[in-house]
């Protein structure tokens, strides 16, 4: 289900939907009001860290257990993408310290424990959790976007299968632990998808180049002749920082033009050090 809440669109999982339903059947009401609370403290944590650096939601979905924001701009900058991802969590943890100071009670004990668990969960390095956003950012300082990206994956997937593990372990303990069997797949799907994105740099310039173009500053059909053993990152650098508008590959004795929709499309579905020569490949042969 989508829906818009002024520019932001929302769009709700059907294991959202289904939640407050087992909710009421198991009798959790009181609990799963304490899970909503403190998921809209800890977006809402996002949300002003965002506003703060001159940033909205374009995009939120809703899962069963949380929520995943996608801002209507790319980040310029690690720094900025570590402070919007550690936001969450600190405002959890602030959240939980200020119940501390209140009279105790059954259900500030509950609301203190939620809180507590979505900032510790949220500081895993796996994606697309909190944490997993700020050890991206931080190694993108010390290696290059593609390597952090594939760090990434590797520590996602290995905490997927840590929470199998003990998912098995507990249950076979007789601990109810069924939410550690559903956030694995989760985690898995989304990894991949972050993965096979194009590098955001290059994304960022082609959307300055095409905003230049619709201001009527680059109109000009220049070529560029280009070797097919060159990588898709290579050609989509060479496009936006000289504003060439066609790429002409040289591929053994004859030239192939391809144009930025194919070659993002190439980044999207292959990473950008794929060699152009694979991207005209699989053009040709209409895979």
């Amino acid at each position: 289900m989508t829906f818009s809440v002024g520019r932001t669109e929302i769009r709700v999982t059907v294991g959202a939907i289904l939640l407050p339903l087992f909710a009421l059947v198991a009798g959790e009401v009181k609990l799963l009001l304490a899970a909503v609370l403190s998921f809209a403290i800890h977006e809402a944590a996002h949300l002003i860290a965002a506003k703060n650096l001159g940033l909205s939601a374009a995009r939120v979905t809703l899962y069963p257990f949380g929520a995943v924001m996608r801002l209507d701009a790319l980040l310029s900058d690690t720094r900025g993408e570590w402070i919007v991802a550690a936001a969450g969590p600190l405002g959890s943890l602030t959240f939980a310290a200020f119940l501390k100071l209140l009279p105790s009670s059954a259900w500030i004990g509950r609301m203190t424990e939620t809180n507590l668990a979505i900032a510790l969960l949220n500081l895993l390095p796996a994606f697309p959790l909190d944490g997993g956003r700020i050890f991206r950012a931080l190694l993108s300082r010390v290696v290059r976007a593609r390597t952090a990206r594939t760090l990434l994956f590797v520590f996602t997937a290995l905490i997927a299968l840590g929470m199998l593990g003990l998912g098995g372990y507990l249950v076979f303990r007789g601990v109810p632990a069924w939410t550690l069997f559903a956030i694995p797949p989760f985690l898995i799907a989304s990894v991949i998808a972050e993965w096979r994105m194009p590098d955001a740099g290059i994304v960022s310039r082609v959307m300055d180049r095409s905003a230049s173009l619709r201001a009527g500053n680059a109109q000009k059909a220049q070529i560029v002749v280009i070797s097919d053993h060159a990588s898709v990152g290579t050609a989509l650098n060479t496009l936006s920082g000289s504003r060439f508008t066609i790429l002409r590959v040289q591929r053994g004795t004859g030239f192939v033009e391809l144009n930025e929709t194919a070659l993002l499309d190439a980044a999207a579905l292959s990473g950008t050090q794929v060699p152009l020569k694979t991207v005209i490949s699989r053009l040709t042969d209409g895979k």
